[in-house]
């Protein structure tokens, strides 16, 4: 079987969790069939870790693409940069004849292949007042009357894609993501951190991410402020608003530190955190629970969408629209070692019923039947 991934996701993402789940997939399903990713023009730093052979494209990295600013960058992308990468697809299909592609992301181009897509998340249609859209905008709505397999990365996706879309006559197959960073890194060589405890957030911090909420939190305890600090990671440095949510909330600027990075980092900070606090009001999947689970580190997040899906029984819950709710789940469990370490026991349970090798497994028995 030969087995095409395309550009989108590799062209928007240096890093993240829907770029890497294809990376992932793709090095598991190469120990059996033919695939390959076709990114001409890309930005991601993940595809170096397949070989050569199965990865078509140019890191634009390499020639500082990444440093123009963002307007500039769109409409590079629009106007020039996803033709060039649709015309080189175009030219791989004709030589490498796949049975099939994944799509992955929403761009609804041509093709006579057979058409799988991975839904994530529902969160433009959710949210869409935050990006600016009306309540019926229905940005996949194209993509996903084409595709011919859909799958999502979790039940509550599937729920939240069925509220949003009429795909009756759909076939949608739940497929859960795997967790797997990279323990044996030489992380502790990269930085020595100079602080004990602190509390981590991983990812992106705007809007539903619900930051805003964990700040407020951390704020109205002087013993959290007293003894610990809040290392963030990936997100972009802090914005000029959340500077001054800082200083709103009197957080001064030595309790709060932002890193940025490649899996090294983030890993260290997993095996040095006293917990990962996870605010968001919505996750479509939430692997920074599951990656956190599995360097031991405690895990505080929401009670909604599909996090307790994920979570299970091995997390602490919080309401993420309750401050004081926020703030006494994270006192109940960093200033209880007996918390800690249960919650560090259910994790290890926890994060081994996510592996890329099921989900590849079953990505592929997909595949299969598609064709």
């Amino acid at each position: 079987m030969n087995i095409l991934y395309d550009h989108q996701i590799f062209i928007d993402q240096i890093h993240g969790g829907p770029s890497r789940y294809f990376i992932k997939i793709a090095e598991e399903i190469l120990k059996k069939e033919n695939l390959r990713i076709c990114a001409p023009l890309n930005v991601n730093e993940y595809l170096k870790y397949l070989p050569s052979e199965n990865v078509v494209g140019l890191n634009l990295n390499n020639i500082y693409f990444e440093k123009l600013p963002f307007g500039i960058k769109r409409l590079i992308k629009q106007s020039l940069i996803n033709k060039i990468n649709i015309f080189f697809l175009n030219n791989l299909i004709k030589n490498f004849k796949p049975n099939l592609i994944h799509k992955t992301n929403y761009d609804n181009y041509k093709t006579k292949l057979p058409v799988i897509i991975t839904v994530y998340d529902l969160i433009h249609e959710k949210f869409s007042r935050l990006y600016g859209n009306d309540k019926d905008y229905r940005p996949k709505k194209n993509a996903l009357e084409r595709a011919d397999q859909i799958i999502c990365i979790s039940e509550n996706t599937r729920n939240d894609l069925h509220n949003y879309y009429d795909l009756r006559n759909k076939k949608i197959k739940v497929i859960y993501l795997g967790c797997e960073l990279n323990k044996n890194l030489q992380s502790d060589q990269i930085f020595q951190l100079k602080e004990n405890k602190f509390l981590l957030y991983v990812g992106k911090r705007q809007g539903y991410k619900n930051f805003s909420n964990f700040i407020k939190a951390f704020s109205i305890s002087e013993k959290l402020k007293k003894e610990y600090k809040i290392y963030c990671f990936g997100g972009g440095r802090f914005t000029k608003m959340e500077l001054q949510l800082f200083k709103e909330y009197k957080i001064k600027s030595d309790l709060i530190q932002y890193f940025e990075g490649d899996d090294n980092i983030l890993v260290h900070l997993y095996k040095n955190a006293n917990a990962l606090v996870y605010p968001s009001r919505y996750e479509g999947f939430g692997l920074p629970i599951l990656e956190a689970m599995s360097f031991d580190c405690p895990v505080i997040c929401s009670n909604n969408s599909s996090i307790p899906e994920i979570g299970g029984d091995a997390v602490k819950y919080f309401n993420p629209n309750s401050i004081e709710d926020i703030e006494s789940a994270i006192c109940e469990t960093v200033f209880s070692t007996d918390n800690v370490q249960k919650l560090k026991k259910l994790g290890q349970l926890r994060v081994k019923l996510f592996n890329w090798k099921k989900c590849a497994s079953e990505t592929l028995s997909l595949y299969k039947e598609l064709i």
